[in-house]
Order: C-alpha cells, then sequence, then structure tokens
C-alpha cells in the first residue's frame, strides 16, 4: 500500500519536499543522506586530481600545462550609443585593450631576464571566451599560447624531475655541455612516459642529466620540452 509522506522543511538544505513511499520505507534518511554522499564523492575527486600547474601572474593566469597565458577584462557600454547592439564593437575594443595591457604586464614578469617579443605575442592573441552583457558592455578572456612567444620545435625526449620552479625556459647540463630550452610545459609525473630521462636541480638551478646523455643537451637546446614534475615549486 503506498501512501504520500509529507516532510516538515526542518532542513535549509532540503527545504519543504514529499515522497511517495511505502509503508517501512526509510526514504526520509536516504534524502537526507544525499548531500554527505555528493560531499564525499567530491573530496574523493579532488584528492585523485593532479597538482595544478596553473599560477597567478600579474594580472593574468598562467597555466604551465597547457602552455597559455590568459587575462579577463570587461568594459561597459558607452551609453552615449543609441542601444546596446551599437555599443557592444566599443565595449569589445576596450575590453580586449585593457587585456592586452594585463598581459603585457605578464609577459614582462615572466621573461626573467628572457626578452620576449610581446608585440608579436599579442598580435596572435586570441578570445578564448567572450561574454556580451543585455546593456552592450562585454567580458572576455584574451589568451597568448607559449608558441607564440618562442618558436621552438618539439623535442623528441621528455624529461623528468623530482621538484622545481616553473619556468619559461630552464637550463639544461650534462657532461660539460650547457643549453637553453626553447620553452617548457609541465605535466603530473603520474603521466609520465617510460622513456623520459631522469634530472636533478643543482645549486644553480640547472636541470643537471647523466654524463652519457651529453649528446642530448644539444638536441634540447632551444627545443619545445615537457617536463613531468613530481612535486612543483610554488
Amino acid at each position: 500500500m503506498l501512501k504520500k509522506v509529507f516532510l516538515p522543511p526542518r532542513d535549509p538544505l532540503l527545504g519543504p519536499r514529499h515522497l511517495t513511499q511505502a509503508a517501512g520505507d526509510y526514504r526520509r534518511g536516504v534524502v537526507r543522506a544525499l548531500p554527505l554522499a555528493l560531499l564525499l564523492f567530491a573530496v574523493t575527486a579532488q584528492a585523485k586530481e593532479p597538482a595544478s600547474f596553473r599560477r597567478p601572474l600579474a594580472e593574468a593566469e598562467i597555466d604551465w600545462s597547457a602552455g597559455t597565458i590568459t587575462a579577463q577584462a570587461g568594459a561597459a557600454a558607452d551609453i552615449r550609443m543609441p542601444g546596446p547592439n551599437a555599443a557592444r564593437p566599443g565595449a569589445e575594443r576596450r575590453a580586449r585593450a585593457a587585456a592586452e595591457e594585463k598581459l603585457r604586464a605578464a609577459l614582462h614578469e615572466m621573461g626573467q631576464g628572457k626578452k620576449l617579443d610581446d608585440q608579436a605575442a599579442l598580435a596572435r592573441a586570441s578570445i578564448s571566451r567572450i561574454e556580451y552583457q543585455s546593456n552592450g558592455g562585454v567580458v572576455l578572456w584574451l589568451l597568448i599560447r607559449f608558441s607564440d612567444l618562442v618558436s621552438a620545435k618539439p623535442a623528441a625526449t621528455s624529461l623528468r624531475v623530482a621538484s622545481m620552479p616553473l619556468a619559461l625556459a630552464p637550463v639544461v647540463t650534462a657532461g660539460g655541455k650547457t643549453a637553453t630550452l626553447g620553452v617548457a610545459t609541465y605535466r603530473p609525473a603520474a603521466d609520465c612516459p617510460q622513456d623520459a630521462v631522469p634530472v636533478r636541480r643543482d645549486g644553480e638551478g640547472r636541470l643537471v642529466l647523466a654524463d652519457q646523455h651529453g649528446k642530448l643537451v644539444d638536441s634540447l637546446a632551444g627545443a619545445a620540452v615537457v617536463i613531468y614534475l613530481e612535486k612543483p615549486q610554488p
């Protein structure tokens, strides 16, 4: 026999509700258990996520794994325009200009002594997301890829290191040879392929390969290299 049960609004998360249930079926306990189950699922999922390679950089965000730098900016509609549609193009131009300034500041900070052609990079920047407001305002996200900054061929070999700061162009050394990478992106060590070359970081911040990999240094010079990290430093 079925009966309709009304639950009082005692729980602010659940609110008033009713369930159709069979006699002896403790559905209320099931309903109240759902938020806890969802919370446990979220905590478990978060624990399985790899270390984040996203970092704030000036007023932008750099994703060292994807190899991108993104800046968000917005602009209000010009109230002198006859309507939202007419105001939108100007707002988009102003928002892009503001995002470009944020990216320029981030590139200056990111270079760390390495000269980056910010003008050429900004000319290749693309809008990854845009939101048009009903009143004619615009919010957008402007993105630059590492490949827009440095022209570098992908290296045939990846590296693995226990821990290091995230840097655009680390220095590698082996067997008396030293070279600077063209550009580096980073991945969690859990995804590391078996043929990745293990390296260690010395007191000068260089990535040291075993002496037998001396010839490899030449091929890494100016190349785009993937580095697998066990523990990224802030």
